[in-house]
């Protein structure tokens, strides 16, 4: 017989909703069946799984979870509505440990593989959709600075749809060390922006790039802006611009062909 939660484990998985909370214990919660598989999946740090109703795929869960040694927890229905961040909740959560945010000076590999800049993004929808399209293609080396939404907020993990959980690095750096690297370890700096030069002229050699992607209504930061080559997606229709994750999805797949 699984354990029944405690009142206080749900106040505490509800707290987890706010990012001071997060912040402080290093753990977030995620909601609902294919995010709980994909995390199994991928060797996440779960500390335990909490449901309220069996899945369907609820033998497999729990067989799962016993061989990782994962606890399994009861609750009331009330109950997951407190911890749910959204308004029907999917009945079942897991509480994981955050991946470590590492600063540039810890990246000892991967030097020869391709890096996202996320440079302000504050739309938790966007950071989600586009660290879902860098998994798609293979980009598994992140960088957030810090005027970036939390990487960990609940929507961004909802729209992220499992990709947090095939992250390599999570980076966290100030502007000027991240052209630093990038410069001492000769990559080509690329950032996306409407007064860029066409994606379709340039000719890449080899996965030692680094994209920048700035914020939905500034666009990236001036010194970003002079310390990279701008590119841009030529428009055919009417249309002034296409939204960050839009246009993130179009250069990282143009930029991956090679």
């Amino acid at each position: 017989m699984n354990k029944f939660l405690s009142n206080k484990e749900v106040k505490f998985l509800s707290s987890l909703k706010q990012k001071k909370f997060r912040k402080q214990y290093n753990e977030f919660v995620i909601e609902g069946e294919k995010l709980i598989f994909e995390s199994l999946n991928n060797n996440q740090i779960i500390k335990k799984i909490v449901y309220s109703k069996k899945i369907k795929n609820f033998d497999k869960l729990r067989k799962l979870s016993s061989e990782k040694n994962i606890p399994l927890h009861l609750c009331s229905e009330k109950d997951s509505q407190r911890i749910s961040d959204t308004k029907n909740s999917q009945q079942i959560f897991a509480l994981i440990k955050c991946n470590d945010i590492k600063e540039l000076s810890d990246i000892k590999k991967h030097k020869n593989e391709p890096f996202i800049i996320l440079d302000g993004i504050s739309d938790p929808g966007n950071m989600g959709t586009i660290l879902r399209t860098c998994s798609w293609f293979g980009c598994y080396n992140i960088i957030i600075t810090k005027e970036c939404v939390e990487i960990y907020n609940p929507k961004t993990v909802r729209s992220g749809m499992g990709a947090h959980f095939h992250i390599t690095n999570i980076i966290n750096d100030d502007n000027e060390k991240i052209i630093k690297f990038f410069k001492d370890n000769q990559y080509k700096i690329y950032s996306a922006s409407l007064s860029g030069k066409p994606i379709e002229n340039l000719k890449i050699k080899d996965k030692k790039w680094a994209l920048i992607l700035g914020n939905e209504s500034k666009g990236i930061s001036k010194y970003f802006e002079k310390n990279s080559q701008q590119i841009h997606i030529k428009g055919m229709g009417k249309m002034e611009s296409l939204n960050v994750a839009e246009a993130a999805s179009i250069v990282i797949h143009y930029l991956s062909k090679i």
